[in-house]
């Protein structure tokens, strides 16, 4: 080999060693299309959609349910609701049958009653010192006078009924009402007139304030003398 060929070796051999290494990860990223560096977020972006999908799904079912589980309630509801309307209407025939039928046998109670007795007074006030034993009932037409002792038994156990029914009575504006029937009690009087008004006087005279009195207990004191 002569010198010329022996120099061109030389510098293609140091041409060689000055070129610095290429790495191999240089190169590869180099390779890598830009694009790539996007896919993560693409992905998150469809994940996030999928799950909010999802989670529409979910709430859609979770009301639809609830929807479903509401409208049975309510449905169940309205079945108890016309359930406990019939049976008002039941009870409400029930409880008229039998208040007719309650008025009848106070009417077959009355009529069995004795003529009533025809005072010697007009004044009430000078009859009801007279009247001490037991519990009477007395009309006051305005120019008469009558009464009637009430006997032991289901009369007098009403007329003592509505006595104790504390909720009847109660207090009202004005002086007491002219009174057409009294009930001469061994502790008390009270006067009765239309509209359930009327009086008590707990010292057995006719001085007693106005008051409300019992539903029905006119109408009872008044059959009495029918």
């Amino acid at each position: 080999m002569d010198r010329t060929e022996h120099t061109d070796h030389t510098e293609q051999t140091s041409q060689i060693r000055r070129r610095p290494p290429v790495r191999a990860g240089s190169r590869s990223r180099s390779s890598r299309p830009r694009s790539r560096g996007k896919a993560p977020a693409k992905l998150n972006y469809r994940m996030m959609l999928c799950i909010a999908v999802l989670v529409c799904l979910l709430l859609a079912v979770l009301f639809f349910s609830l929807f479903r589980s509401r409208g049975g309630k309510i449905d169940e509801l309205e079945k108890q609701l016309e359930t406990l309307q019939s049976e008002k209407t039941t009870l409400a025939a029930q409880v008229e049958g039998l208040t007719q039928e309650n008025q009848a046998m106070l009417a077959g109670l009355a009529a069995a009653l004795p003529d009533p007795t025809t005072a010697q007074t007009t004044s009430i006030a000078e009859l009801i010192p007279q009247l001490t034993e037991g519990v009477y009932v007395v009309s006051d037409s305005g120019s008469q006078l009558k009464y009637l002792s009430v006997p032991t038994g289901y009369l007098q156990d009403r007329l003592t009924a509505y006595r104790d029914d504390a909720a009847g009575f109660s207090a009202v504006q004005g002086n007491a009402p002219a009174c057409a029937y009294y009930v001469l009690y061994a502790d008390r009087v009270i006067g009765l007139a239309a509209g359930n008004t009327g009086f008590v006087s707990m010292d057995r005279t006719t001085a007693g304030s106005a008051s409300s009195t019992p539903a029905g207990m006119y109408d009872l004191v008044a059959a009495m003398f029918a």
